[in-house]
Formats: structure tokens, sequence, C-alpha cells
């Protein structure tokens, strides 16, 4: 049984027992790392050279990439053929179906995931998230293939871990809501999305003042990022958590909430042209009430 890790640096397993590093480095690797991208679909030569040597494939590429090939099946300890592990195809390359890819498993997972219920839904993505050991193809940090591959794989695990966080807050799920849409968030900060999922589990889990901190970060990188207000829907989610009434909570909670009040309080008012924010927080509130007073 082989085993390939795309997440993080690139390892390969071979019946339970880890390649060593010099085993599996330079173009043999990355020769693997597109044919477990492929996830069992054969890849042509041509394609398999212009992807490793990044569109300058020397004119003796065939015979350069059947030596890596080799090179890789002897050190996955597997044997030529077309029903080898790493199968010959016609004009080309291809993983058997039955070598395990991380990759490959995270895309089965989001699949199920789209079709499922709730819960079952919910499951498959947490199941997908603990796939996720660091970025994809850490292993190469410079080539195109791979940069063009991490892209795709962002978009669907913002939208998979975004729309699960959103089925998880529904099924009262609210640690594993926010986990779900903290996930998102490592792949695309601007999901707006994502950040009301993560605003609302804390909010119906009762960390009120969890739910305006995550509030006040949605606030600051939509501020940094893109010089905007977050839309409509944020604020009328933070008006709601504002207006809830909240019960007795334990001191240290109460300050923390002040404090995030504070921080939001001042990036309201920096973003009001003509106010000269006060430096200390001491100030923040009656610069505000001399703000609403004019207005």
């Amino acid at each position: 049984m082989i085993a390939v890790r795309l997440f993080g640096a690139t390892t390969v397993e071979v019946d339970g027992q880890a390649l060593p590093s010099e085993a599996l480095r330079g173009r043999p690797r990355q020769i693997l790392e597109i044919l477990a991208l492929a996830a069992g679909a054969p890849v042509p030569k041509d394609r398999l050279a212009d992807l490793v040597w990044e569109g300058d494939p020397p004119v003796s590429h065939h015979g350069t990439l059947e030596s890596y090939v080799c090179v890789l099946r002897r050190s996955l300890g597997v044997c030529s053929g077309r029903a080898s592990a790493l199968a010959t195809s016609a004009g080309g390359y291809r993983l058997s179906s039955e070598v395990s890819v991380d990759l490959v498993q995270f895309r089965q997972l989001a699949r199920e995931a789209r079709d499922a219920s709730a819960e079952r839904a919910v499951r498959a993505m947490l199941q997908a998230l603990d796939l996720v050991g660091g970025d994809l193809l850490h292993s190469e940090p410079y080539a195109g293939w791979a940069e063009r591959a991490r892209e795709v794989f962002a978009a669907d695990a913002v939208a998979g871990f975004t729309r699960a966080a959103g089925l998880a807050n529904g099924i009262r799920a609210y640690d594993d809501a926010a986990a779900l849409a903290r996930a998102a968030l490592g792949h695309d900060r601007l999901c707006e999305a994502a950040w009301q999922h993560l605003i609302r589990s804390h909010w119906l889990a009762g960390r009120h003042g969890e739910a305006l901190r995550a509030y006040a970060e949605l606030r600051a990188v939509m501020l940094d990022e893109l010089g905007d207000e977050p839309g409509q829907e944020s604020r009328a989610l933070y008006q709601a958590i504002l207006a809830e009434p909240v019960g007795v909570t334990h001191p240290a909670a109460t300050h923390g909430e002040l404090r995030t009040l504070l921080r939001l309080l001042r990036q309201t008012l920096e973003a009001i042209p003509g106010v000269q924010v006060p430096a200390l927080d001491a100030g923040l509130s009656a610069e505000a009430i001399r703000v609403l007073g004019v207005r």
C-alpha cells in the first residue's frame, strides 16, 4: 500500500514505512506530485515534461522522463507496466487508484458533503479538515503548476468549509462551526460569509465577547485590505449582538468585551472624515458623543 501526502512537505509511505527524504527529491518527486494531483487520470509525457520543466523541456525529455520514472519506481518498490502502482499508459503515466492520496481523499469528502444531510456534511468536512496538515505542495513553493493547484484547492476549501460552517450552526454544533469557519478564513481572509458563520457560532453559543472580537477582526481585515466596511448582513448581525440583553458574566469576560468595544469604537471614529481620534482610549467616548451631537 502506497500513501502520498501532498499537504505540507510531500511524503510517501510504503506499507506503513515512510520513505527517507533523500529518496524523494527533485524532478522524480515533482513527477509523483503531478501524477498524484491527477487523481488516477493518465498524464501524457509531453504534458508532464511541460510542467516539470516549466514550459521549456529539453529536446530529449522523453528519455529523461523515463529515467526519472525508473528512479521513482525503484524508490517506491514497484514494477513497470500497465498494472503497476505507477502505471504506463498510452503515451504517459498514471497512478493506480490503489495509491492513497490525501488531496484525493479531501475531494471525495467534499463531494460527499455536498449531497449529505447537515450532520453528515459537517462530519465529512471535519474529516477533510483533519487531512490538511499544512499548505498544499509545500515542497514546491515556486513551481507554477503547484501554485495553480493551490489556488484551485483554496477556492474549493473555502466553499466547502464555509457551507459546512453554516450547516453546523444550523444543527447547534457551534464549536464545529467555529473550527470550519476559521478553516475557510485560513484560505481567504476576505470571505465575509465565513466571518458571519464564525460570529454567529460564538453568539449562539453564548460567547458574546468572542462574537464581538470576531466582528472586530472582520472589520479590521476589510478596512485594511479593501478600505471598506463589512457588508449589510455583517453589520446587521453585529447590531443584533449589541442589542441582545447579556446576563451576568465573569469579570474577565466583561473586560474582554469592553476592550473589543473600544477597538470597534476607535475603528468607527477613524473611518469618519475630519474626526481627530484621541490617542488614548479614555477620550474615545467623549469624541463619539461629540460626533453624535454634531451629526
